[in-house]
């Protein structure tokens, strides 16, 4: 009789390892001078990232840090060649790129060789002036710093001069999107 127990025990205690591995690590010490509440829980400052673009994407030859791209109004697209909403949308992120009006950066989210099996078209839109970067191929944790937790792709995010969103799309944008988000986010840039 004990043996038809033994697998709900050791399920039950795997649970109950989980649940306090989760509860030890999500506990902090609180200092009201360097702690904010945030969904229920107590967050260090001093351990949360500093900066939401405080991380390294690849352009294929070198690691670029977000963070140290100069300030202005920036598009920033995530998306992957097998995913044709993302595809679709790409030569009109270029066209908005060449326009100057604002710096445009594709973030491919798989490996640089799964990126140039892309349709022609879209191979020739990650030119220049538009930033191509690869980020990570399990890009979840990635999206949720940009608003987007489940991953769903394209992911378009409008930064303004000062590096905070703006505005923000999950799904294929048009141009009227774009031109309106641009606008919000110009008129956005003069507010404290």
């Amino acid at each position: 009789m004990i043996s038809r127990f033994n697998p709900v025990l050791k399920a039950s205690l795997a649970l109950l390892a989980g649940l306090l591995l989760n509860a030890a690590t999500m506990e902090t010490k609180a200092d009201p001078r360097t702690t904010e509440a945030t969904a229920g829980r107590t967050v260090n400052a001093e351990n949360r990232p500093k900066n939401s673009l405080d991380f390294e994407l690849s352009d294929g030859r070198e690691f670029i840090r977000l963070s140290n791209l100069p300030p202005g109004l920036t598009v920033l697209n995530f998306w992957r060649a097998d995913c044709p909403p993302c595809v679709r949308e790409m030569p009109l992120l270029a066209e908005f790129a060449r326009e100057g009006k604002a710096r445009v950066i594709t973030v491919a989210l798989q490996r640089p060789a799964e990126t140039l099996a892309a349709p022609p078209v879209v191979v020739a839109a990650l030119n220049q002036p538009v930033i191509a970067l690869y980020g990570p191929s399990e890009p979840r944790g990635l999206l949720a710093r940009f608003g987007n937790p489940h991953g769903g792709l394209p992911h378009t995010v409008l930064l303004d001069a000062k590096r905070q969103t703006c505005a923000q799309r999950t799904g294929e944008v048009d141009e009227d999107w774009l031109r309106n988000a641009l606008n919000r986010c110009t008129t956005y840039q003069g507010r404290p």
